[in-house]
């Protein structure tokens, strides 16, 4: 079976299912925050860059960008404001640090995901 015989998704579904799902665990990541009862002000940075990243998403999302270098830009943005929130946290030993850290991961696959998708589309898509 050839990968046109697959029905891959298009880069454009591709793109939104990413979106979806990080948008998803961005709202999980939130929930664990406002849930944890050892939540020290040192780490109101993390707090107020994790933030950020929901913009972004929630942006791309409303107004998904036909070229691939302006989404690519903006998940960047998005996924930059998680890895450095990982990077300075301050408990590693936590809830909160293990969903960060595994969101972190989740912005390389998912971006992978549409590199992949994008470029098994190439020459199908017009």
């Amino acid at each position: 079976m050839s990968t046109q015989e697959m029905h891959l998704l298009t880069t454009k579904q591709a793109m939104l299912t990413a979106l979806a799902f990080v948008q998803d665990s961005l709202e999980r990541l939130e929930h664990i925050r406002f849930n944890d009862e050892a939540w020290d002000e040192k780490d109101v940075d993390v707090d107020y860059a994790v933030g950020l990243a929901p913009v972004h998403i929630k942006s791309l999302r409303a107004t998904l960008p036909s070229d691939r270098a302006v989404f690519d830009n903006q998940w960047f943005m998005a996924a930059a404001a998680v890895a450095l929130s990982a990077r300075t946290f301050s408990r590693t030993d936590c809830h909160y640090f293990r969903a960060l850290a595994s969101l972190q991961k989740k912005f390389e696959v998912l971006r992978a995901m549409v590199e992949f998708v994008a470029l098994e589309n190439k020459g199908v898509e017009a």
